[in-house]
């Protein structure tokens, strides 16, 4: 049985309640009568207005305030946040929950759990939070729930001051496999992929073995011949690599958390590809859209890192998918490099 099958069941277990409860007093009311039956009675049918009203006013008399003291930061890498919630009515409030905004994770969670507050009491929580996915989304608390103790009415009160973040990539090797392949089609010709061959071996190339530095191929060649040549030790000029990152809107019927999930991978992906490139000390430059297009050269450490804040910076795509896709293969052929490509959802490296 999943989480929300049963968190659904628990909330009609109060409802259940406050039902016999009503059921009771009808039935008392109609068979005895009375003072006594009759305040019950209509006490049991006035409280959800009262409930309603009840919660109106807390909700106009509670604040809540974050603050963390980076917006920049590292996925997975926690970082001090502070939280203030207060109540500045008259009137004792209970029944807040507060709620949790997608990818955000504490170390010590204050939410789900009930607070209470009384009149004009403010409380602080001071924890550690991390961000589970790379991009640049809102984070923290998403706002308050206010609740009746039977939970038959349900307000909700979004954080004022809403927290966005920018998170950077993690760097791993997962697309260690893919570069592997993506050289051996240099060698052996892509599937379905027109190779023209010329004889441009010269005294300074030598034709490409397994197990050479990327560094030293020669990509320009390659790109004018089909031919997977590398530099011999002494050359030291070294060609750049272009690779397209062809990002995607979201679709409607997908949630939050799986658009956090597919851009978190998108973005890791090509930072992996930048750093096996930037180990290998070969020049790359990434090519995508964010409200237009925008070139990132990775050469070495601080390359990798404009590249991270660059990715995960918000991506606005405001043209359709088709002219945002050939608006970035445009911009890479212009540069006469070798030109790869990522699409978001696929997280593969293929020859343009």
């Amino acid at each position: 049985m999943s989480n929300k099958t049963v968190k659904r069941r628990r909330r009609w277990i109060p409802r259940g309640i406050y039902l016999l409860f009503l059921i009771a007093t009808i039935v008392f009311v109609s068979n005895r009568g009375g003072a006594f039956s009759y305040v019950l009675f209509y006490a049991t049918v006035l409280y959800p207005p009262l409930a309603f009203l009840y919660l109106l006013y807390i909700r106009a008399t509670v604040r809540i305030y974050q603050e963390m003291p980076l917006r920049e930061v590292r996925k997975g890498k926690e970082e001090s946040y502070y939280l203030t919630v207060e109540n500045a009515g008259w009137l004792p409030a209970s029944g807040l929950i507060l709620s949790l905004e997608t990818g955000t994770e504490f170390r010590e969670d204050m939410t789900g759990q009930p607070l209470s507050f009384f009149p004009r009491e403010k409380k602080e929580f001071r924890t550690r939070m991390r961000c589970v996915y790379a991009g640049s989304y809102i984070a923290g608390i998403e706002g308050i729930i206010f609740r009746d103790c039977f939970g038959l009415i349900r307000l909700t009160l979004r954080n004022p001051n809403p927290l966005r973040l920018q998170v950077l990539p993690m760097v791993t090797g997962m697309a260690g496999e893919d570069m592997s392949r993506v050289i051996w089609e240099m060698v052996h010709g892509a599937p379905g992929r027109k190779r023209e061959y010329e004889n441009t071996l010269g005294v300074d190339l030598a034709k490409y073995s397994a197990g050479d530095p990327l560094k030293r191929i020669h990509w320009k060649n390659y790109a004018r011949s089909g031919e997977l040549f590398v530099r011999l030790p002494e050359e030291r000029e070294y060609d750049l690599l272009s690779v397209a990152l062809i990002a995607r809107a979201g679709e409607e019927k997908e949630s939050a958390e799986d658009r956090l999930i597919r851009r978190d991978r998108f973005l890791e992906y090509a930072v992996s590809v930048a750093g096996i490139l930037a180990e290998q000390r070969q020049p790359v430059q990434f090519h995508f859209y964010s409200s237009d297009v925008k070139r990132v050269l990775v050469e070495d450490l601080e390359g990798m890192e404009s590249l991270c804040r660059e990715l995960s910076k918000e991506i606005i795509l405001r043209d359709k998918a088709d002219a945002i896709e050939e608006r970035v293969r445009q911009s890479v052929r212009q540069t006469d490099a070798v030109a790869l490509y990522i699409k978001e959802g696929e997280e593969q490296l293929c020859l343009m």
